[in-house]
């Protein structure tokens, strides 16, 4: 399949950056096909190919929020005939095309896949060039020392992060500045959002002399099991 599903810093980029996708899926010879927003094509993609296994995602374009995306989708789709499946019954150029013509009409821009993908593999590749320009020089010597300290105290609880993982992480934080500030900042007021926090360890309770857990402030409470429920129509996220 010739269509490009975003992965890795590449997902991260265009989640973080808050832009959805209007997307036109099909099996191969182009009819059913179906129509619907997401913010997370990868995992929209699994969960049609498990419902019809041959599907693929035709096109898609991106746009400025889910809101616009939904208002374009639901005009360009009222009117179409559906198959007992609920997929609509018509080829996926023809739904693109009505995609297009609502966009038009509605004075809304649409951004091609492949255009989106060449600006964030850019952007991705700019951020990353920026973090290892910055680790080579000792310019993260903060992060490393902040990753050394956190892996030490976080032994004491059972938790593991790798280095990648949290260069990740460092990744996604400089990201969402670049996105929100329109600035690549590498310096250490990253650090609250990188780490998760930590519980302190085992205090005496000094009212009855007893030792006991004490919950500090940055101690998450075990969450209470409970039923989630969901609903409506289509597949997207």
């Amino acid at each position: 399949m010739d269509f490009e599903i975003p992965q890795g810093a590449d997902r991260e980029y265009l989640i973080v950056f808050g832009v959805a996708a209007i997307y036109v899926a099909t099996i191969p010879r182009g009819e059913p096909c179906i129509v619907g927003v997401t913010r997370d094509l990868g995992q929209t993609f699994d969960a049609i190919r498990d419902n019809w296994a041959w599907s693929e995602i035709a096109c898609a374009f991106w746009v400025k929020d889910r809101e616009t995306a939904e208002v374009i989708v639901a005009e360009a789709t009222e009117v179409l005939p559906r198959d007992p499946e609920g997929r609509l019954a018509v080829r996926a150029e023809f739904a693109r095309r009505q995609i297009e013509a609502v966009a038009e009409r509605s004075k809304v821009p649409l951004t091609n896949h492949d255009a989106a993908m060449s600006r964030v593999h850019a952007a991705v590749r700019h951020v990353q060039e920026k973090i290892n320009e910055a680790n080579a020089s000792g310019d993260l010597a903060w992060f490393n020392s902040a990753y050394r300290s956190w892996r030490i105290e976080a032994k004491k609880f059972g938790r593991v992060m790798s280095y990648a993982e949290a260069l990740a992480r460092l990744r996604r934080a400089v990201t969402k500045r670049l996105i929100t500030l329109d600035v690549i900042n590498l310096d250490a007021d990253l650090l609250p959002g990188i780490f998760p926090d930590l519980p302190n360890e085992t205090a005496e309770n000094y009212v009855d002399g007893s030792k006991k857990p004490v919950l500090s402030s940055r101690t998450r409470p075990r969450p209470k099991p409970r039923a989630d429920g969901s609903g409506g129509r289509g597949i997207s996220h």
